[in-house]
C-alpha cells in the first residue's frame, strides 16, 4: 500500500519542482496561467448583468453579481444586461386607413426580467424587439385617419400594450414605447395640400377675371408651377447635364492657357 501510493506522490513532487522552476524563470507566463485557471474554474458577474448556469447545455439557474465557481467542461454561463435599454428605431414609412404615407419614429425602452428566457428563447434580443416593434406600429397607424394620428397618448399607450404583449414571452418588460414623430411623406405633403393650392388659385383667377381680363388672358397670369417645356428644350437640358463635368474641365484648362498667354503676350508699344 505504502508503494502505490509513493509513486503518485513522486509524481506531484516531479511536477511541484517543474512548475516551480518555470514560475521563477517566466513569471509573467506563470500569472497569466493562474488567471487562465481560475477562469476556468469561475466566473464573475458584472454588477448590472445576470448570468444563467448552464449545466451540460441545460439551463440550471440563474447568477446574481458576483464570483461564482464553476466545474470546466460541464458547466458554462451566459450574461445579459438587465438596466434599460433604450432603442431608437429607423423612419419607417406607414400607410394610414385614409390611404396616406407617413415617416415614423419610434423610441422604446425595455429591460430583462427574466434572464433565463431571454437567453435560451430567442438568438438575438435587440434584433428580435426591433422586428417587433416595427410590426406593431404599422398594426396601429393602419387602423388610422389623419385626424386620429393628433391623439399622442392613445397611440403610445396602444403601442407600449401591444409590444408589452409580444415581447413578455422572452422575460421582457417595456418600460415605455411612444411615437417620437409621425411625419406626413414629401409625396403626401403635396397631396394634403392641393385642396388649399387650388383653392387659393381659383380665388386668383376670380380677382382677375373681376379686374377685366378675360379667362385666356387671366389663366396665363397665374401660369403654373412648372411651366412646360418643349421636347427640344428637354433635349437641350439633358445634354447640358452631361457635358458639364467636361466642360468644367475644359474651362479650367482654358483658365490656365488664357493666364499663360497673358503672361507671354507682348504689349503694342513693345512691338
Amino acid at each position: 500500500m505504502d508503494d502505490l501510493l509513493a509513486w503518485p506522490l513522486k509524481i506531484l513532487e516531479v511536477v511541484w519542482k517543474v512548475t516551480w522552476r518555470f514560475a521563477q524563470q517566466r513569471p509573467w507566463a506563470a500569472a497569466v496561467a493562474l488567471y487562465g485557471l481560475a477562469r476556468a474554474f469561475g466566473i464573475m458577474i458584472q454588477s448590472g448583468q445576470r448570468g444563467v448556469l448552464f449545466r451540460w447545455g441545460r439551463a440550471a439557474k440563474e447568477l446574481e453579481p458576483g464570483f461564482h465557481w464553476l466545474i470546466p467542461l460541464i458547466h458554462g454561463v451566459k450574461t445579459t444586461p438587465v438596466r434599460s435599454i433604450t432603442l431608437d428605431l429607423p423612419v419607417q414609412k406607414v400607410l394610414t386607413a385614409d390611404g396616406l404615407v407617413y415617416d415614423v419614429s419610434v423610441n422604446v425602452v425595455y429591460h430583462v426580467e427574466n434572464a433565463t428566457k431571454a437567453l435560451t428563447l430567442i438568438d438575438h434580443l435587440s434584433a428580435g424587439c426591433r422586428t417587433a416593434v416595427s410590426i406593431h406600429v404599422t398594426e396601429v397607424l393602419r387602423v388610422r385617419d389623419q385626424a386620429q394620428l393628433a391623439d399622442r397618448l392613445t397611440l403610445d399607450r396602444e403601442l407600449t400594450e401591444r409590444v408589452q404583449s409580444w415581447v413578455a414571452r422572452w422575460g421582457l418588460v417595456i418600460e415605455q414605447a411612444g411615437f417620437t414623430s409621425i411625419a406626413p411623406n414629401k409625396g403626401v405633403l403635396r397631396t394634403t395640400q392641393l385642396g388649399e393650392k387650388t383653392v387659393e388659385r381659383a380665388r386668383m383667377l376670380r380677382g382677375l377675371i373681376d379686374g377685366g381680363l378675360d379667362v385666356d388672358s387671366a389663366l396665363v397670369m397665374i401660369g403654373t408651377e412648372r411651366p412646360p417645356t418643349a421636347k427640344s428644350s428637354h433635349r437641350y437640358h439633358a445634354r447640358s447635364r452631361r457635358l458639364a463635368p467636361r466642360n468644367a474641365g475644359v474651362g479650367r484648362g482654358n483658365s490656365t492657357t488664357g493666364l499663360r498667354l497673358s503672361g507671354t503676350r507682348e504689349s503694342p508699344a513693345s512691338s
